[in-house]
């Protein structure tokens, strides 16, 4: 340990596992690794449940399990399989709903070179068995007839089995079991560093004092990279090596709250949506910002999102404004997220990068990374989501 090393408390809450970050990610692996009987402590700078995986919208994409071939869409499909079976679980458990709903979405494009793109991804979502409906622009109208009328679509497409759900309900169920199977809570507590006795942590350094654990999991989204470097110096792995690169990005949201449900499924295009509530809120989003560790809105952004919505649909005109907010997600440098062991350190592992795909691919990566924390055989290849990927 070097010399000005923080002073610290004496160690507390020796658990089997600790986990760094309270989104979803680190929720569900609490949640998984408590489900198999294992001790876990939850460190979360702030409050559990809450920036970017309460600030998303929800959306989950379609995914097939048979018959995907990327790597990062064999863990969708693993995923989208599984929040079926946790809605239902946690549910039973908690008694919360996070209302998740398979109502499918409809995908449009304007432009051309979006169109070009659209037509790319559904081409691809064809041959892993997702079921795509091509429709013209009028059928769209004749299926959305809420749609502005000078929305002349040069692509569109209907997705039956996209599905949403509630983030903050789902974050609460995930809360509420782990609390039930005795997932202990470290709020407001900020990781510091990492002390080590030769290649395995032996404690981690909070502003709360130190806290011990068998294992090690550095679940902390957007904040994840500053402990991974931290990490992965003290054990001497090269900075020349391949090490995680994760960068924030913001992205800005708008809440419409609308009288009644009148829009059916969501609406895409592009990076930008309008998602449904039961209750007949709409939520609008999303920017894509490279602004730092900046978590603000903008009246601007404001504007812009209340208009992509207005121009879609003009019976939002007479919706209220109830909230605004921003997220930053955790966007890994080749878009794909780090989830394994960490190199050179025999009880330490990270599940972060997900970027705007944390919720949807939460409960694989609790699943998988969960077998691996628990010495479980994974019959599954983690190797594109290591650390050290080249």
């Amino acid at each position: 340990m070097n010399s000005d090393s923080p002073r610290t408390h004496a160690t507390s809450l020796s658990a089997d596992c600790l986990i760094i970050g309270g989104g979803v990610i680190g929720l569900s692996l609490a949640y998984e690794l408590a489900t198999h009987g294992m001790s876990v402590t939850l460190l979360e700078k702030a409050a559990v449940g809450k920036a970017a995986s309460w600030a998303g919208a929800g959306l989950l994409p379609p995914a097939t399990v048979g018959q995907a071939v990327e790597p990062q869409e064999q863990l969708r499909a693993l995923s989208h399989q599984l929040h079926a079976e946790w809605s239902i679980r946690l549910r039973e458990e908690t008694g919360v709903d996070n209302q998740l709903e398979r109502c499918g979405g409809y995908y449009i494009a304007r432009k051309a070179g979006e169109a070009a793109a659209l037509a790319t991804t559904m081409s691809q979502w064809t041959e892993e068995g997702i079921a795509v409906e091509r429709i013209s622009s009028d059928e769209l109208h004749r299926r959305l007839p809420l749609l502005a009328s000078d929305v002349l679509a040069r692509g569109a497409y209907h997705v039956p089995d996209e599905a949403i759900l509630r983030n903050p309900r789902h974050l609460q169920a995930l809360h509420q079991a782990c609390r039930q199977r005795g997932v202990v809570f470290q709020e407001t507590t900020a990781a510091i560093e990492f002390q080590l006795e030769q290649d395995r942590v032996a404690a981690l350094v909070t502003d709360h004092g130190l806290l011990s654990a068998d294992q090690y999991c550095i679940a902390a989204g957007a904040w994840s990279q500053r402990l991974t470097d931290s990490l992965l110096a003290k054990v001497g792995f090269s900075h020349a090596a391949k090490t995680p690169e994760i960068e924030p990005i913001r992205g800005q949201m708008l809440l419409l709250n609308g009288s009644a449900r009148f829009l059916p499924t969501p609406i895409n295009e592009g990076p930008r949506y309008l998602v449904p509530r039961r209750d007949g809120l709409v939520l609008v989003g999303s920017t894509v910002e490279a602004a730092g560790f900046d978590c603000s809105t903008t009246e601007e952004i404001a504007r812009d999102l209340r208009d992509f919505a207005c121009a879609l649909v003009p019976r939002l005109q007479d919706a209220v404004v109830q909230q605004t907010w921003a997220g930053l997600r955790p966007a890994s440098i080749d878009g794909i997220p780090y989830i394994g062991a960490m190199p050179g350190v025999a009880n330490a592992y990270v599940a972060a990068g997900h970027y705007r795909s944390g919720l949807h691919l939460s409960p694989a990566t609790a699943v998988l990374l969960g077998r691996l924390i628990r010495g479980v055989d994974v019959d599954f290849d983690l190797s594109p989501f290591r650390v050290d990927r080249s």
